[in-house]
């Protein structure tokens, strides 16, 4: 092996290392970022999921509110930023227009 062939072959393995470091950072960044998208993922999820029920919650105060004639419950969906609308096919099922998680004053909320 003369010298040319030796630095060439020197130079070479050095770029496969090189090469192989960074294969190694970019696996490890991709699992990292895949974690981050599940983590979201599930919160979106969960989001969804607590918003039909805040949905479903908003709705049956309502009825309750409109069966017992109580405008308390209708100032408690205010109070906490739900607003509604009656089913306009149906005077006694409502459907709430949008819903909002941000509470006026929730200390328990945890």
């Amino acid at each position: 092996m003369n010298r040319i062939q030796f630095f060439v072959l020197t130079g070479l393995s050095g770029l496969v290392t090189i090469l192989l470091i960074a294969h190694i950072f970019l696996v490890r960044q991709t699992n990292f970022e895949q974690n981050r998208l599940a983590i979201a993922s599930q919160a979106l999820q969960q989001g969804q999921a607590f918003q039909q029920n805040l949905k479903s919650l908003a709705i049956r105060i309502l009825q309750v509110s409109q069966q017992s004639g109580d405008p308390g419950l209708k100032e408690l969906l205010t109070r906490n930023q739900i607003t509604y609308t009656p089913n306009p096919s149906s005077s006694e099922s409502s459907s709430p227009e949008s819903t909002s998680s941000a509470p006026a004053s929730s200390p328990a909320t945890h």
